[in-house]
């Protein structure tokens, strides 16, 4: 007698946007499947509880489509069906990849209070399928909106499962609360092991009876029943329901077998888990994602969608102090989000991108995908186009500009060069419309017009300054002295602000901070030396030397040139959770051939060394290491064509460093993680997806690495394809920055030939201070936007909030949703309980509210000087505030 006495099977259709179909045909696909399944519905609607037919939307994306143009009578039926459990809506709102934000998270949860509202119902699950991870910081912000399980469907394909699944446990957050969560079997398993196409009951007993084998013997399986789940075979992904499933399972239950088998939507699986909730176990930690280094197919999309969502925070920024520009932003707004939104969707093209690059299905549908990104970016552009313009109050049409702005829209301090582009001084006639053009956040720092000095914006701050209150800097002299106090610092126009801190010899470049030693003939950088440390940064030792550029092959002299020799994929393999990585795969790999030419530019304020290479792979390569009198950073800028290359390929950038037992943080959705220490055993340690930086130190020393371009790390060695349990932390790691590769095997780019260019912000110091790298990391990916100002005859400087509070940053500024106020998010990055004060100069709290993620007004607090608002946050506690100040 078998101890399984029921098996529950969720429908649905698994949601890849794109991959099977192109991807507008897809989202209209989808649309038609709800209207499909609520016939369903209805036709079993009297049928046996047991027999009914039950479908499940995994994502809450294309139910807000449907509902668009749904005629109020589907509306109600599918409402109806919602109550009666034969509907169910998850909370999810698209199967994402970490490369979302945390801002960006939080505003993919948005949909639930809609949906809640429209349909009179709680969304109190979430579900994820295919995807392999998620950022450890979902798990709390699913908890904020009320979300009390949470259903994961791995496939393993070039990934793998944590724990033996399928299993349940609490998933324990950041801040220490708990997410009950089901770790569940590859989607669609229920259709291929039951032969449901055949339609044949005996076949589906034969499968379903090896398959509980499985489970009877695993002693530590706790439930008397197996959760699978049914696609539409052969459909695997984008599937409609199964007209004839239904009936199977009601002549299954007819046949008085020893299981039932029942549809279930996710709360009927969640009541059925939450009996057994003392008896699991618990885990914290990321749900470091596997596959996310396909975003590194498509590097150019992947770095502008990047500078897209800081573009973003300037807008919303803006927009919540100053309004919405005009009457078309709302829908421009929700339009530039959802663009950014679907290029983040773990779903990067069509099925057979790999296989059959040149097929036009491929063509296709990576068109619609990289559309994405640009789209998203240009109407970004616009948004923040017009908020500048309504800050400076430029006239439409006008001559002759005064002066510059320069806005800092970061939670952090800004030193900013302050350079004026000649544009921005031309004579004549100068049009707003001609202004729009430039979408700022795709700019790199300002290397055009002379300088003016060095200027520090406070945080959330704007300022303004005359042309004719400017002085150019001078060239920086090769001077050692760093003389000068704080306020001199601030001040742009100060004689020490003007540049005399970069010292150039011959192999050497010098700033205050640090001290690079290169070989002029072979272009070696020879020393890394952190001067305020004494601390040599390389680990002189390795083959390898700062930033080194490598091409990473399968070594064809020992196996074939095939994905396969990476990743042997065999379904059945993967059905059973077990990996097909071929963890000793031969690597081959190669660096420069030659140098062309080396040489240093000197500015005002910086000093850059100029590298250029031939190298295999790439045409053009050129790297700038720059070194600043003001700040401590050293900026590392990498461009070159990439040929058009399809067989498997690796572009990496190595820093060999100088770290013996040595720890590792990386940043996901906003949280800082402990590589290993904070993983879920069984995740992705072979590379990581960086939300703006990645740091390593022992006791005495270390670097972080702040990536706004290119997010994929990989920490200790070449680790691709090796599926690490646990990395060796003794010895002097590398830090490989992997801005590109084309390993995946199906719908990521096979190829992606041309222009290419990066940025990364390497730092050192002597401890790690969480506090501290979150604002270094907040400064590395975030710039000053300046844009002339025609009237402009006296400085002028604003700042939009003032913030104090250690350990405490703000991660998000927006215009309320509904209402008038202004939504600001914070984190205490620290296991320790902290204290923040909060104000916005020149204006008065009204009122101020605890809320949720949602933006739900939750209880009043008080306001301290009718401006200062004094919060309290929990140990790495994320808190979402509701302000509302006077007019």
């Amino acid at each position: 007698m078998s101890k399984i006495k029921e098996i529950l099977v969720l429908h649905h259709s698994h949601l890849d946007i794109g991959y099977t179909h192109a991807q507008p045909i897809l989202l209209e696909l989808q649309k038609k499947y709800i209207d499909q399944a609520l016939q369903l519905c209805e036709a079993t609607e009297n049928w046996a509880e047991e027999n009914k037919f039950r479908w499940t939307c995994e994502s809450g994306y294309p139910v807000l489509r449907w509902l668009e143009d749904a005629t109020e009578k589907q509306v109600e039926q599918f409402r109806r069906y919602l109550h009666n459990g034969q509907m169910s809506i998850s909370a999810s709102f698209l199967h994402t990849t970490p490369l979302v934000s945390a801002e960006q998270t939080a505003r993919m949860l948005q949909p639930i209070k809609e949906l809640r509202s429209r349909f009179g119902i709680d969304i109190t699950t979430a579900i994820h399928h295919d995807v392999n991870g998620q950022p450890w910081p979902y798990s709390q912000l699913l908890l904020d909106a009320g979300v009390e399980f949470f259903i994961m469907g791995i496939n393993i394909h070039m990934g793998t499962v944590p724990f033996k699944r399928p299993n349940a446990f609490h998933w324990e957050t950041p801040d220490h609360r708990k997410l009950l969560t089901f770790n569940g079997e590859h989607y669609s398993l229920f259709s291929q092991i039951c032969n449901v196409n055949d339609k044949n009951t005996e076949l589906m007993a034969e499968g379903l009876a090896q398959y509980l084998k499985k489970i009877e013997d695993n002693p530590d399986y706790p439930f008397d029943f197996v959760y699978l789940t049914a696609t539409n075979l052969p459909l695997y992904d984008n599937n409609p329901p199964d007209q004839d499933l239904a009936d199977l399972i009601k002549q299954w239950n007819s046949e008085s077998r020893e299981q039932r088998i029942s549809f279930v939507t996710p709360e009927q699986l969640y009541a059925r888990v939450r009996k057994h909730t003392e008896e699991l176990p618990t885990y914290a930690g990321d749900w470091t994602d596997y596959w996310n280094f396909g975003s590194g197919s498509a590097a150019k999309e992947t770095k502008l969608n990047r500078r897209t969502k800081q573009g973003m925070k300037a807008v919303e920024l803006l927009e919540a102090f100053q309004g919405e520009a005009d009457g078309r932003y709302p829908a421009i707004k929700r339009q530039a989000w959802e663009q950014i939104h679907l290029y983040d969707e773990h779903t990067w093209g069509a099925f057979n991108a790999i296989a059959d690059p040149d097929h036009l299905n491929v063509d296709i549908q990576w068109a619609h995908k990289a559309h994405y990104a640009y789209q998203g970016n240009s109407l970004t552009g616009y948004l923040l186009g017009s908020q500048l313009e309504q800050l400076t109050a430029n006239p439409i049409q006008g001559d002759n500009p005064e002066g510059i702005m320069l806005v800092n829209y970061s939670s952090a301090p800004i030193k900013h060069d302050l350079r004026v582009p000649s544009s921005f001084r031309a004579p004549g006639r100068h049009l707003s419309a001609d202004r729009m053009r430039q979408v700022l956040m795709n700019n790199d720092r300002l290397t055009g017009g002379e300088s003016y000095g060095v200027i520090e914006l406070p945080p959330f701050s704007w300022r303004k300054i005359p042309f004719d209150k400017l002085q150019k800097a001078e060239q920086a002299a090769n001077l050692e002295a760093f003389p000068g106090s704080k306020e001199q610092w601030n001040d742009p126009f100060s004689a020490m602000n003007r540049g005399f801190e970069i010292k150039v010899l011959d192999g050497h470049i010098e700033s205050p901070y640090h001290r690079i030693q290169f070989d002029p003939v072979r272009g070696r950088i020879l020393s890394l030396y952190d001067k305020q440390n004494g601390w040599e940064t390389l680990d002189l030792s390795s083959p390898w030397t700062l930033f080194q550029y490598v091409q990473e092959t399968i070594d064809t002299t020992a196996a074939e040139n095939s994905r396969q020799t990476i990743f042997s994929r065999d379904v059945e393999k993967g059905n059973n959770s077990i990996s097909c990585w071929n963890n000793d795969w031969p690597a081959a790999r190669q660096t420069y051939s030659r140098l062309l030419d080396c040489f240093v530019e000197q500015g005002a304020n910086d000093a850059t060394l100029v590298l250029r290479w031939d190298a295999p792979g790439v045409d053009n390569l050129e790297q700038r290491f720059t070194l600043f009198s003001y700040r401590p950073e050293i900026e590392i800028k990498v461009s070159y064509m990439k040929q058009d290359i399809t067989t498997p390929e690796g572009t990496y950038f190595a820093i060999p460093l100088n770290l013996r037992d040595w720890r590792c943080f990386y940043d996901t959705a906003g949280q800082l993680v402990e590589l290993d220490e904070q993983q879920l055993p069984g995740v992705c340690r072979d590379f990581v997806t960086v939300d703006k930086s990645v740091s390593l130190f022992d006791g005495d020393h270390g670097v972080t690495l702040v990536c706004p371009d290119a997010p994929l790390v990989q920490v200790g060695d070449f680790n691709f394809g090796r599926e690490h349990k646990q990395i060796d932390k003794s010895g002097n790691p590398l830090l490989l920055a992997w801005p590109m590769n084309n390993y995946w095997e199906t719908n990521f780019r096979a190829r992606q030939p041309g222009f290419n260019s990066f940025t990364y912000v390497l730092s050192t110091y002597r401890a790690f201070e969480p506090s501290a790298i979150t604002e270094a990391s907040t400064q590395g990916v975030s710039q000053i936007y300046a844009t002339p100002v025609l009237d402009c005859k006296q400085e002028e400087a604003g700042q939009f909030i003032t913030f104090e509070g250690e350990h405490v940053h703000i991660f998000d500024v927006k215009p309320a949703e509904i209402s008038k106020g202004i939504i600001v998010r914070v984190r205490n990055v620290k296991e320790d309980n902290a204290e923040a004060r909060l104000s916005f100069p020149g204006r008065v709290i009204a009122e101020a509210y605890e809320s949720n993620v949602l933006e739900e007004q939750l209880n009043p607090l008080a306001t301290q000087d009718v401006g200062t608002l004094h919060i309290n946050l929990g140990a790495k506690q994320v808190r979402h505030l509701l302000v509302i100040l006077e007019a």
